[in-house]
This record gives C-alpha cells, sequence and structure tokens, in this order.
C-alpha cells in the first residue's frame, strides 16, 4: 500500500505517521477478512519504507512511501511438520 507521505506530515506533525500505518492495517484487516470470506488466505506485513520496492517502480522522494504489503493466496501445507491433535482421547 502507497501512501502520501510528505504532505500529511507537513500538514500535520509528526503524529500522523503511526496513524497511516493504522489506517494500512485497518485496509489489511478487512483485506484479510475478504480472503478468508473466499477460501483464501491473507497475509500483511507493515513495510516501514521499502526501498527495493520504490526502486522497482521508480518511487523517489518522500512524496508516497510503501507502508504496507498484503499477499493473497492458498495455503500450501507444510511437508516438514507433523500436525497432531491437542489432546489424547
Amino acid at each position: 500500500m502507497l501512501s502520501e507521505f510528505e504532505g500529511p506530515l507537513s500538514r500535520f506533525g509528526a503524529w500522523i505517521y503511526p496513524y497511516l500505518f493504522w489506517e494500512c492495517g485497518i485496509l489489511g484487516q478487512l483485506l484479510y477478512l475478504e480472503a478468508e470470506a473466499y477460501g483464501l488466505r491473507g497475509c500483511g506485513i507493515g513495510c516501514f519504507f521499502d526501498d527495493p520496492l520504490h526502486e522497482a517502480i521508480g518511487l523517489k522522494g518522500l512524496e508516497f512511501q510503501d507502508l504496507y504489503h498484503f499477499a493473497v493466496g492458498y495455503p500450501l501445507p507444510e511437508i516438514g511438520v507433523r500436525t497432531l491433535p491437542a489432546y489424547k482421547d
């Protein structure tokens, strides 16, 4: 998720910084719930200025920042993990 960054910081001050991540988290939660509703899984992570992505899409300066990534897909079983019941009968 790309967010306006420099503008909100200049208008509102430093307190807006965690709020921008909070907004991304709210959108991430919505994506997570929608993915579950469709039988998929979702995973989000805060990026804290993902420079490699900025380079890949040609993003320069502080006008916009990449603050959050989210992936959606089908889960794959972990072949190296064995699942056991929680309690023995």
